[in-house]
């Protein structure tokens, strides 16, 4: 971090708070490729930006500080809906928490002034704090309820509010200290980044009798979609073993994505026992001799099962049984997205893992976290960040297109990626992508695998920077952290 300016923070706060103000402010600093130096105090010469209770201390930058909001996390309790504050900022609404009323910035002369608790803001959503309360009073269990979340009350799911926090910071930097500004590049050249990943939930997609299921059940739906439900009756005839074809299916998106010049992870199960015999394949001596030919030059993370997520000694065995394989397994994503924050980060640091990528939402795309940059998640036991990164999971192919979920055509998905990658382009973020093999079937699944190679073109077109989870992990953590 020495060769990015120092900037020296000043934090007069309770004691018990200063770990999580940190920890916040630490992450705002290594999105705008800044070097935190932090005393503490009422007072301090050389101070570039001050955190803590009304001051006249002069300081270029002073963020308003609620004292409300350490008492707030000592209490844990869930932050009441009325008090949630919104402002106009850049031409959209911004929520924000413990904060005054009316303008966002105030100005003087020698000083620019954060009217809003930026920090406690941050924290509520990085934590996903809502989400730790719930589960503490057992109302949750295996996958969040999306629902529940300040995003879906307030609709504001597509906005990365953490980023705009820092893009606030930013433009009062730009003001008072525009040594400090300097360019978020991605790869030394490229705007923003996208990562993209596949998930191997099924390996045979038609093995075990899936194959005359399906014929019934377009033959039941016939009448309520005729042209469908013939397209994929003739398709599943025909093409049994020509489309369906699992190991043709990875090679041709192997090979398209290495014309394109781009990287991508793969996270394949390490368990052997599913209901669904469709997923054992790692028990089948032919899938995973062609799984370690197809992958072995990949990125390849453990698709974990939802027990992983909360047992230490099944997370183990389901490691230990892609290493012996040869995969060198440094990432992570639980199956169905059962995650418990608090419990399975700890679960994942003790392992060994270097990074996750589950933190995202089944029924619809966004950001979980608040924020689209990889950050270090926050442990509130022992009131310390994780030693875990998350690359934070913000679209998934079945989100966009189940009818459980979003329920879109293929046009109105690609449009809502684009303007997700706008987004990215715009804030210099990052975009993550999940599409699972199976999702490039053009008979299941006519179009999206269109969706998926022309999101692809336009994030080039963008000038983003494409490429795998551990590519994002090792640049992230080389260049911030």
């Amino acid at each position: 971090m020495e060769r990015y300016p120092n900037i020296i923070i000043l934090l007069n706060l309770p004691q018990h708070y200063i770990p999580k103000a940190e920890f916040v402010l630490r992450t705002f600093c290594y999105i705008l490729r800044l070097n935190p130096k932090f005393v503490y105090g009422s007072g301090h010469e050389g101070v570039h930006l001050y955190y803590g209770p009304y001051s006249a201390i002069d300081c270029p930058i002073k963020i308003h500080y609620d004292g409300y909001s350490s008492e707030f996390f000592e209490r844990r309790e869930l932050y009441p809906l009325e008090k949630v504050n919104f402002c106009l900022y850049h031409k959209e609404y911004i929520p924000f928490l413990f904060s005054l009323n009316g303008a966002i910035f105030s100005f003087k002369p020698e000083s620019v002034m954060i009217r809003k608790d930026i920090v406690a803001s941050a924290f509520y959503f990085l934590t996903c704090w809502h989400e730790y309360i719930l589960g503490q009073r057992g109302e949750r269990r295996g996958r969040v309820d999306f629902r529940q979340s300040l995003q879906y009350r307030w609709d504001f799911t597509d906005v990365p509010v953490v980023d705009v926090y820092c893009q606030m910071l930013l433009f009062a930097m730009g003001i008072q200290l525009p040594q400090f500004i300097r360019e978020i590049n991605w790869n030394q050249t490229k705007r923003f980044s996208i990562s993209i990943s596949h998930d191997i939930d099924y390996w045979d997609y038609w093995a075990a009798g899936q194959k005359m299921e399906t014929f019934k059940y377009n033959l039941r739906t016939f009448h309520k979609r005729p042209l469908n439900a013939a397209y994929k009756m003739i398709g599943h005839a025909l093409h049994k073993n020509l489309i369906h074809n699992p190991q043709h299916l990875i090679r041709n998106i192997l090979r398209h994505e290495h014309k394109r010049g781009v990287r991508s992870t793969w996270f394949i199960f390490g368990k052997d026992d599913y209901e669904d015999a469709r997923q054992n394949y790692i028990a089948d001596a032919s899938s995973r001799e062609q799984l370690q030919s197809l992958l072995a030059d990949q990125d390849v993370g453990l698709h974990g099962s939802p027990e992983s997520a909360f047992d230490a000694q099944i997370l183990k065995k389901e490691m230990d049984c892609l290493t012996s394989l040869g995969f060198r397994i440094s990432g992570y994503r639980s199956h169905y997205l059962h995650f418990d924050y608090q419990k399975s980060f700890a679960i994942l640091e003790d392992s060994g893992i270097l990074y996750d990528s589950t933190l995202g939402y089944w029924e619809n795309i966004g950001f979980r976290a608040g924020i689209s940059f990889p950050f270090y998640p926050f442990n509130i036991a022992q009131n310390r960040p994780f030693r875990v990164l998350e690359i934070p999971l913000i679209v998934m192919d079945t989100t966009l297109l189940s009818g459980k979920a979003m329920n879109l055509s293929p046009r109105s998905a690609g449009l809502a990626l684009r303007r997700l990658i706008n987004i990215a382009a715009r804030y210099q973020s990052h975009l993550s992508l999940l599409w699972h093999n199976t999702t490039f079937d053009p008979i299941d699944y006519p179009l999206w695998g269109k969706v998926y190679w022309k999101t692809l073109r336009y994030a080039e077109k963008k000038n983003g920077w494409i490429t795998s989870l551990q590519d994002i992990y090792e640049e992230q953590v080389t260049d911030s952290y």
